[in-house]
C-alpha cells in the first residue's frame, strides 16, 4: 500500500487588517533574538490564554482583572501568531507538528478561555458550554475541509 506524500494547506488570510499583520508580524521575526524558538512562542500563547481564562474566573472578585484578561490576549495574539511566522521566517517549518499542535493548543486556549468566563459569572456556564461546542464543532469542519477539499 502506497502512502501519498504530505501536502501542506495553502495559507489564505484576507481579513481587513490581514496584510497590516502580515507585515507587524515579519517586521518582529526580524527583531527576535536567536535565542528565541516558535515553539517559545507558541507556550506564551498557551500560558496567555491560561492566565486569561484565570483573570476571567478572578474578575468575578474585582472587575480590574477584565485589564488583565486584555494583555492575556494580547500576548496570546503575539505568541500564536509570532510562532508559525518565526518558523517561516528562519526557514524551520514543520508543517505536519505545526498543523498539529498549533490546532490542539487552539482547543486548549479556548477550554481555558471559556472556563473562566463560565466561573466570571459574566455568562451562564450553558451559554459558555453551547459556545464552546459550536466552536469545536466548527474547528472539526475547518481541519476535515483543510485536507479532503484540496
Amino acid at each position: 500500500m502506497s502512502q501519498a506524500s504530505f501536502c501542506d494547506a495553502k495559507r489564505e488570510q484576507n481579513g481587513l487588517l490581514a496584510a497590516a499583520e502580515r507585515r507587524a508580524l515579519l517586521w518582529m521575526a526580524a527583531r527576535l533574538p536567536s535565542w528565541i524558538h516558535s515553539d517559545h512562542l507558541t507556550a506564551l500563547g498557551l500560558l496567555a490564554m491560561l492566565a486569561a481564562g484565570v483573570a476571567y474566573g478572578c474578575s468575578s472578585l474585582d472587575s480590574r482583572f477584565l485589564y488583565a484578561v486584555n494583555l492575556c490576549l494580547l500576548l496570546n495574539w503575539a505568541g500564536d501568531s509570532l510562532d508559525g511566522t518565526l518558523a517561516r521566517y528562519r526557514n524551520r517549518q514543520r508543517p505536519r507538528y505545526g498543523f498539529y499542535v498549533d490546532h490542539i493548543l487552539d482547543t486548549f486556549s479556548v477550554s481555558f478561555l471559556c472556563g473562566g468566563l463560565a466561573v466570571s459569572g459574566y455568562m451562564s456556564p450553558q451559554i459558555v458550554a453551547l459556545v464552546l461546542i459550536a466552536y469545536f464543532m466548527l474547528c472539526i469542519n475547518v481541519y476535515l475541509a483543510t485536507y479532503t477539499l484540496v
